[in-house]
């Protein structure tokens, strides 16, 4: 397999309602690949935030149709132009300092490099990426979230794509565990560093903070559906998912006071589904 590189490359990223400091975030990366593939999964068409901008392809769907989905037509473009690896993103990730040129040179120093399905760069999510443990350099992963990964297509064809039933919730983590199973390596690369925003929310309990995402009602349905189809695909991931489940409800007991009946219903219809 030939190595990661401009030639080779292709961002994806996914839109939704995106405002215009977000569509501008492309310019971070957009100089470090071949071209940029922009699936919109917003109702309305959002073209003019990248008008004359000749290194971008912009796909609207004209609909929510998933992240899965979304990715999918994105990576399927992407090989169509003849790249061999895709660097996926969300459209409100923001780099911090590193280059993502710094970032595919790592990656492209990986000994094993043949191995790997996905890299991934540290997520920050709280703005203090020291206190968290990091192993290495390259470091083996189970599951990465998806906004920033390197992703190589061979293994994404392999995989048969993303899950598109999945809709939102662990898209990112099936894709993982998938490729796992298929005998590829996840990394995360733990000098490269990426802000990503997972929500808004924080609750004061006593003198602790809790800081925990806050989603709509309808995303509880797919965020247990989907934690326990992880049990079913995946046996070997089943004690993992059992707390991620665990971990969502005693958040939205404890601290998620705004619409909460509504999202334990919904929670509770997506864990019966199954």
């Amino acid at each position: 397999m030939a190595s990661i590189n401009i030639h080779n490359l292709y961002a994806v990223v996914i839109w939704y309602h995106p405002s215009a400091q977000e569509a501008d975030l492309i310019r971070l990366y957009e100089q470090d690949v071949d071209g940029v593939i922009v699936v919109d999964n917003s109702d309305t068409d959002n073209g003019q935030l990248v008008v004359d901008r000749p290194n971008i392809i912009y796909l609207p769907q004209l609909r929510n149709t998933g992240i899965g989905r979304a990715l999918n037509i994105g990576c399927k473009e992407a090989m169509r132009l003849g790249a061999e690896w895709v660097l996926t993103m969300d459209q409100d990730s923001r780099w911090n300092q590193q280059s993502v040129a710094q970032y595919i040179g790592e990656a492209a120093r990986y000994k094993e490099l043949e191995h790997v399905a996905i890299f991934s760069p540290f997520h920050d999510c709280d703005g203090h990426p020291e206190k968290h443990h990091r192993n290495g350099l390259y470091e083996p992963r189970q599951v990465v979230m998806c906004s920033g990964n390197l992703l190589c297509l061979q293994a994404w064809l392999e995989a048969g794509g993303f899950n598109e039933d999945f809709f939102i919730d662990y898209v990112d983590d099936e894709i993982c565990c998938h490729v796992r199973r298929n005998g590829w390596q996840v990394i995360r690369i733990n000098d490269i560093f990426l802000t990503h925003s997972l929500g808004n929310g924080a609750r004061t309990v006593g003198f602790t903070r809790h800081v925990y995402v806050s989603h709509p009602a309808w995303r509880y349905y797919y965020i247990a559906r989907n934690a326990r189809r992880m049990q079913q695909l995946y046996p070997s991931m089943h004690t993992y998912y059992r707390r991620q489940l665990s971990k969502y409800l005693k958040r939205l007991l404890l601290y998620d006071w705004s619409d909460k009946w509504n999202k334990l219903r919904s929670f509770r219809r997506g864990f019966c589904q199954i």
